[in-house]
């Protein structure tokens, strides 16, 4: 004599366990999918701050380059302006 053990599920019972299972695994994918996405761009993000970062050091570069060439300029030519269309330099009238 072989006695059943449990009660059987009804079907639709276990369409419904097997749907929520489903919606489980399809929502922890697409956690996984934005976890890599999210990944991605702070790596993209860091990549850009440090392209940022060397473009205000060229920055701050060229502004002691101009310093050093107004310093020079004004050294052989004194105070004035340069009209650079003309090439002509302008003393200071002071």
């Amino acid at each position: 004599m072989s006695e059943q053990i449990g009660k059987e599920f009804a079907q639709e019972d276990i369409q419904s366990v097997k749907e929520l299972q489903s919606k489980y695994a399809t929502n922890t994918a697409q956690i996984g999918q934005v976890e890599v996405e999210l990944h991605i761009l702070r790596k993209r993000l860091n990549e850009i701050e440090t392209i940022r970062e060397q473009l205000f050091q060229s920055y701050e570069d060229l502004q002691n380059q101009e310093k050093e060439l107004v310093k020079s300029l004004n050294e052989k030519y004194g105070d004035g302006v340069l009209d650079l269309d003309s090439g002509r330099f302008i003393p200071s009238t002071t």
